[in-house]
């Protein structure tokens, strides 16, 4: 089966030890020591508080052997969770039978961080299943599991409260299933969790601001019903990928937006978002990608935009941007992708035409207001926008219904543009490739 991993499930390294272990398992990159240490130290006090099956009053056939008790509790978990499967069309937990958990399909074992002579159950892999059921609060007795994935299934219902209970839990990946309900709290609550992948659900309502505080290295949410403004804490998370898009988020993007760091890929694109985009972009200079289309943003492009070395791909299209392209933005040093069709700018420097060219550059410009231009929108239309001004620290966070620019003593609402046609339930929206691991990683034991 495929797995897409961001970092390529680093929790392992509680598990595996230094030795070389035989694996058909994904590949896994070296934890950093000082949360290895961490982790370690607080591991004894959070074992103390593990499920266990007579919390769920669950009777283990006495017949069966086990290696250790964490593999009796495995095989608990996973029974009560086959029953809840309601559909299997591959037959992916056909062997899901007898003590031996580790060879179950999906189920991979490495051996215990706190006890290197015993197997547990460190990652469920059951991407690409196509299976229709719904999670059961037993999985929570998988006190060891560091990886969860079953993307693109039929799972339905709600994340289960036990789940807080996944102590180690590192990855966790539930896109493209049925899954609904307002924000699954219930994540911020697993205190190793690094990488949050629930695109292509059902979930709803308001982002909970907790969700910025955690320590996440990746935060994946497009594609779901989310129709909050963006809280105004956005900056005090310390992810490199952030995936917002497809949405319904209103309001600005806050101005701590300026104040991550780690950023380097960001998706604001297909919500209702508002106001001008922020200055303090120009902060994130290890920005690879960043997109905001489909959008209500008004106003120029960030003066100093020129300045974000590493960027790769600028998507500014279908909003309402005004203002001049400049040659500044055209030659930066990274730029391949710059699209910026269906807004109001009405200058380009010739410098961008050249790298077109010269296919260093891919550039969309139609429906703009750009002279001499085929596919450019009418003088008139344009003729309203090119003399607005935009007064970007007073304009506001207003819906889009309301969002009006001054010109002259007259208020103008900006040509209102057809909605890009919603896909529903496509596929996974392709989220862009994290860094490759620098370290090379150690084996997973699977099927002992």
């Amino acid at each position: 089966m495929q797995t897409f991993f961001f970092i390529g499930g680093l929790l392992f390294i509680f598990y595996v030890s230094s030795s070389s272990l035989a694996s058909t398992g994904p590949h896994l990159t070296t934890l950093k020591q000082p949360f290895l240490a961490s982790t370690s130290q607080q591991l004894t006090a959070l074992k103390q508080n593990d499920l266990q099956p007579e919390d769920f009053k669950l009777k283990v056939d006495p017949s069966l052997h086990f290696e250790n008790p964490r593999l009796m509790k495995a095989y608990c978990a996973l029974q009560e969770w086959k029953k809840a499967i309601y559909s299997d069309p591959q037959n992916l937990t056909g062997n899901w039978v007898g003590p031996n958990v580790c060879s179950y399909e999906g189920v991979f074992c490495a051996h215990a961080l706190d006890d290197p002579n015993i197997l547990t159950v460190a990652l469920i892999d059951l991407n690409y299943g196509d299976i229709a059921g719904q999670l059961v609060p037993h999985i929570a007795l998988l006190s060891d599991l560091g990886v969860f994935h079953i993307n693109s299934n039929r799972f339905c219902g709600i994340i289960p409260e036990t789940f807080s209970r996944l102590n180690l839990l590192f990855e966790f990946d539930v896109s493209n299933n049925r899954f609904v309900g307002p924000f699954p709290k219930v994540v911020l609550d697993m205190p190793h969790l690094r990488f949050l992948d629930i695109r292509y659900n059902e979930f709803e309502g308001k982002l909970p601001p907790e969700l910025f505080d955690k320590r996440l290295d990746a935060i994946v949410i497009n594609n779901n019903r989310f129709h909050s403004t963006i809280p105004e804490n956005i900056g005090n998370s310390r992810v490199s990928m952030l995936v917002l898009a497809n949405n319904k988020f209103t309001g600005c993007i806050p101005k701590s937006f300026g104040n991550m760091p780690r950023l380097e890929q960001v998706s604001f694109s297909n919500n209702l978002l508002t106001g001008c985009i922020p200055e303090e972009i120009v902060n994130l200079q290890g920005l690879i990608l960043f997109d905001v289309s489909n959008n209500k943003f008004i106003g120029k492009l960030p003066k100093n935009l020129y300045t974000l070395k590493r960027v790769e791909r600028f998507d500014f299209s279908n909003n309402h941007l005004t203002g001049t392209i400049p040659k500044s933005i055209c030659s930066m040093p990274a730029l391949l992708d710059f699209r910026i069709y269906r807004n109001y700018f009405h200058e380009i420097s010739g410098e961008c035409d050249k790298l077109v060219d010269e296919k260093l550059l891919s550039m969309k410009e139609k429906d703009n207001c750009f002279p001499k231009r085929p596919h450019q929108r009418s003088d008139k239309i344009c003729s309203q926008m090119i003399n607005t001004q935009v007064d970007c620290k007073n304009v506001g966070c207003s819906t889009p219904q309301n969002n009006v620019v001054e010109q002259g003593n007259r208020k103008i609402t900006p040509h209102k543009l057809k909605p890009s046609p919603q896909k529903v339930h496509p596929p996974p929206t392709p989220v862009p490739q994290p860094p490759k691991p620098t370290t090379k990683p150690p084996p997973v034991v699977r099927g002992l």
